[in-house]
């Protein structure tokens, strides 16, 4: 796209010019190795449309004065610029306290215009992942209960990561990593079995940490409802290892991940991957990356135990891997999760965790540097919790006793748009408050209506243009009479939909295009305040009608990437 293709060349042609400057002009100093030149958007439109730090960063490597420095880089730019058909998109290139500041001429956003509407939904898009294969692991919530709204948020993010990613030539798998075995599946059977024979009228108390959710009741009816009372005859708490321990196990997972599946459908969040830690713990997998490791030399037995050596890679301590009476701790069998992950031939592993694992990020890096692969390989993401808030007054909520807000409630009482909106809205490394009352409001301060609106405004536009027989024919379309301050400022918005995107999917952080979209629904009201569209001049309706058609396309592909519905009336 033009957008992101002249400005690569722009970087181009002005890190030639900075070796060019280097050996015209310092010979005996050497261009500084690993010097990245990039270009940035501008904040504001009064420092250009982009802008590079590389001279202030040359000045400070090789003490020169960042002026005389800077005038000649770009003096040698401008001769590099004329031998390409790039002047046409330039217009001024000045020099501001170490930054090189360039201005995009009139015709690069004309021809921007004529991009964003032939390329349509492809605009924006990038080939940069090409042949790079991520799998990306999110939600991965035990299956003990339905999905909490913290669950909700690592949804929203993971989902929309994966669309950016994808955007950007990524092949990425989405992946969840199903918590099967354990103590909490345990619980869950007991408490589950507890609630069967309650109602019968056996008066059987919960376990101590049990489960206590209505859901918990649900299913313990729907087992009576299959089973009559066949499963009284059998002790309470029978034990792990019998039968109807594990039935009552199974078939609590089962029926919870029904839900899961269910509710992740409905917030439009599809998974390509399940995996099971009990499968991988049937296969063997975590014995045989423990014997793997032993081999090298990093899994070692002391006092009973065997050790992970991750200290070795950084860590703050070595790590218990198999506890001394032969039961695994929880990092064996990630272990070996990551280890077959690697092995399905994924170059590049995201894991989406909550905050309870700021301490697992080391260890992990470790592990993986151990089975031989770069620690930049993998990319452990920790995503805040959320506060619910209603009437200014947070919901305090605890799985366990059965006092939170399951995903499903926010979504039938909000819907799927606005909450996922509302998680993406900030950083993923923030808490989040989440206001109900805001998130209901259908006006300016909530902010998934206000970029709604202006996608359903610009529809209506488009059928009012109908009716004054007005229609988009191309070569009648005179964009040069966009001259008014705020078409100038939509178009610069529009302009900076790749960045964003290649921004977003940099950074792992899809709150950054949240941002942007904010941005251009403002650009865009602004516009429609100060500039009508359809009027007496036929001329200029087509011109303005052309501008807004770029901007509903831009605006789809923002929300299509958020997973959030278009609008065509509100």
């Amino acid at each position: 796209m033009l957008g992101k293709n002249v400005s690569e060349k722009i970087t181009g042609i002005l890190s030639k010019a900075c070796k060019k400057y280097f050996q015209e002009n310092l010979s005996d100093v050497s261009f500084p190795e690993h010097t990245e030149v990039a270009l940035q958007v501008t904040r504001d439109s009064r420092h250009g449309d982009m802008s590079s730090n590389i001279v202030m960063r040359l000045a400070a490597a090789v003490r020169s004065s960042p002026a005389v420095l800077g005038e000649g880089i770009i003096a040698i730019f401008r001769d590099l610029l004329k031998k390409t058909g790039l002047s046409v998109f330039l217009g001024d290139i000045e020099l501001k306290g170490g930054f090189i500041n360039f201005r995009f001429s009139d015709e690069y956003y004309r021809q921007l215009l004529i991009n964003i509407h032939d390329q349509k939904s492809h605009f924006g898009r990038s080939d940069e992942g090409r042949h790079r294969h991520v799998n990306l692991e999110f939600v991965s919530a035990n299956p003990t209960g339905p999905l909490t709204i913290a669950h909700g948020r690592q949804a929203a993010i993971g989902d929309t990561l994966s669309r950016i990613l994808r955007f950007n030539g990524y092949h990425v798998t989405n992946e969840y990593y199903l918590n099967d075995v354990g103590r909490q599946i345990s619980l869950l059977g007991e408490s589950v079995e507890v609630r069967y024979r309650n109602l019968f009228g056996r008066n059987d108390p919960m376990p101590e940490q049990g489960y206590m959710g209505s859901y918990i009741k649900d299913i313990a009816e729907e087992i009576r409802s299959r089973k009559g009372g066949s499963l009284l005859a059998d002790s309470p708490h029978a034990g792990t290892g019998s039968a109807a321990c594990r039935f009552f196990q199974d078939h609590a997972v089962g029926y919870i991940m029904r839900l899961i599946k269910r509710d992740l459908a409905d917030f439009g969040v599809v998974f390509d991957t399940w995996t099971s830690q009990g499968g991988i713990e049937k296969r063997e997998e975590v014995k045989k990356v423990l014997e793997l490791l032993e081999k090298d030399g990093y899994v070692y037995e002391h006092e009973g135990a065997r050790w992970f050596a991750s200290t070795r890679f950084g860590d703050d301590k070595d790590r218990v891997v198999m506890k001394s009476d032969g039961s695994y701790t929880y990092l064996a069998p990630d272990i070996a999760y990551h280890h077959d992950k690697y092995q399905r031939g994924y170059s590049r592993l995201i894991d989406l965790l909550g905050p309870d694992h700021h301490g697992y990020i080391k260890r992990m890096k470790s592990a993986v540097q151990a089975l031989g692969h770069e620690a930049g390989s993998l990319d452990i993401l920790i995503v805040q919790l959320v506060t619910l808030l209603r009437g200014g007054q947070a919901v305090s909520m605890s799985t366990r006793r059965g006092e939170f807000i399951s995903l499903r409630e926010v979504i039938d009482e909000i819907g799927k748009d606005v909450t996922r909106f509302f998680f993406l809205s900030r950083r993923l490394d923030s808490h989040l408050d989440f206001d109900i009352e805001l998130a209901k409001k259908e006006s300016a301060d909530n902010p998934v209506f206000y970029i709604q609106y202006a996608h359903a405004r610009i529809c209506s536009i488009k059928k009012y243009s109908r009716g004054h027989r007005i229609r988009l024919f191309f070569r009648r379309i005179q964009l040069e009479l966009l001259t008014a301050k705020e078409e100038k400022q939509l178009m610069r918005k529009l302009s900076e939909f790749p960045f964003a995107v290649k921004s977003g999917a940099d950074t792992l952080e899809p709150n950054r295009l949240i941002a942007y979209l904010n941005e251009l629904a403002r650009s865009f009201h602004s516009f429609y305040t100060e500039c009508r569209v359809i009027s007496d001049d036929a001329a200029l309706s087509k011109a303005r009608l052309f501008l807004v058609e770029c901007v509903r396309i831009v605006l789809a592909n923002g929300l299509g990437l958020l997973n959030i519905t278009l609008p065509e009336k509100m």
